[in-house]
């Protein structure tokens, strides 16, 4: 796998991470995480950007759900950090991250469970197929419309 398409995968895991997380260091810790993963499978990976969607969205809900035992006694809204740098420039990716991460949205987010948050994410965010999320967050399909 070449140097660009390794740098799609990342940015792309970049942004999966990012919308579920809301903070830029994690979600790129969480990105390279996956590409590591990526690069150590031993077998081809037929759907690689499926592979990192699945790897990112999996580890995100770990880390989400110890941030919810770590923030019982924070008292104020969560709120993403700003990203400074777009790892993915130009007008349209920046006007969809603005679009996704909307006040209304984030108040949404964080009422969420961190598989309600990843289903939710994957479906209106990302436009997977029911029966995909239920694969990424192991699920069934019937729990993942549920759960959207």
């Amino acid at each position: 796998m070449g140097d660009r398409e390794l740098e799609a995968l990342r940015r792309h895991g970049f942004g999966v991470a990012y919308r579920m997380l809301g903070s830029v260091s994690e979600a790129e810790d969480v990105a390279q995480e996956a590409l590591l993963r990526l690069t150590r499978q031993e077998g081809a990976i037929d759907e690689p950007a499926a592979w990192i969607t699945t790897v990112v969205t999996r580890l995100s809900i770990n880390i989400l759900r110890s941030a919810r035992a770590r923030r019982e006694s924070y008292v104020g809204p969560w709120l993403p950090e700003p990203l400074v740098e777009d790892p993915a420039p130009g007008p349209a990716s920046r006007a969809e991250i603005a679009d996704s991460l909307s006040l209304a949205l984030l108040v949404l987010l964080e009422r969420l469970t961190p598989v309600e948050r990843a289903a939710y994410l994957l479906r209106e965010v990302f436009g997977y197929e029911y029966a995909e999320i239920a694969d990424i967050i192991e699920q069934t399909e019937v729990n993942s419309r549920q759960l959207v």
